[in-house]
């Protein structure tokens, strides 16, 4: 910046820099994604984030790290979900971020990654005789994890994960009578 006096006399003082600072991001507010849930195992999936504010380097944040991120519009954004994220069952944070000058992080929005629903294939054995004592029953199937429970007419037996495709369960003499 320099400042001109007109004749006669006058002239150009000297200059003094001015420094243009960018524009401050606002901070983004987060209104709905999309989906909003995923069973755990599914593959990787791209979200939509729905909300107010969003700048072309805004960022998804899942649990707090954040995602390729691909800025639609002032109030859409997209990101690239991989599949280890929804592995297990669960819940994940969802926010976005704008960065400075200014910016900040949303309130979060809760993506739930739900158990897959469960397949029976076989049960060992099969048959057994009224009055025999309690007996391991094993179920071959698929989707089982840690937390699966045989039922036996509807009430939860002592069970042990093996595998995603094995269970055990302890069928007391009580259960066949």
């Amino acid at each position: 910046v320099t400042v001109f006096n007109p004749t006669p006399g006058g002239g150009t003082s000297n200059g003094v820099t001015f420094t243009k600072n960018p524009p401050s991001n606002p901070v983004p507010t987060l209104s709905s994604i999309s989906p909003g849930s995923k069973v755990a195992g599914d593959p990787g999936f791209t979200l939509t984030v729905t909300g107010t504010n969003f700048v072309a380097n805004s960022k998804v944040r899942w649990n707090g790290t954040d995602r390729t991120t691909t800025y639609t519009s002032a109030t859409s954004l997209t990101a690239a979900i991989p599949a280890s994220d929804i592995a297990s069952a669960g819940t994940a944070s969802v926010t976005v971020f704008n960065p400075t000058p200014g910016g900040g992080t949303s309130a979060a929005k809760t993506f739930t990654i739900n158990n897959p629903v469960p397949t029976i294939t076989t049960i060992s054995p099969t048959t057994k005789g009224a009055g025999d004592p309690g007996f391991t029953l094993t179920v071959t199937g698929t989707n089982f994890n840690p937390g699966s429970k045989v039922r036996w007419n509807g009430a939860d037996r002592t069970t042990t994960y093996t595998s995603a495709t094995s269970l055990t369960a302890a069928i007391p003499a009580s259960d066949i009578v």
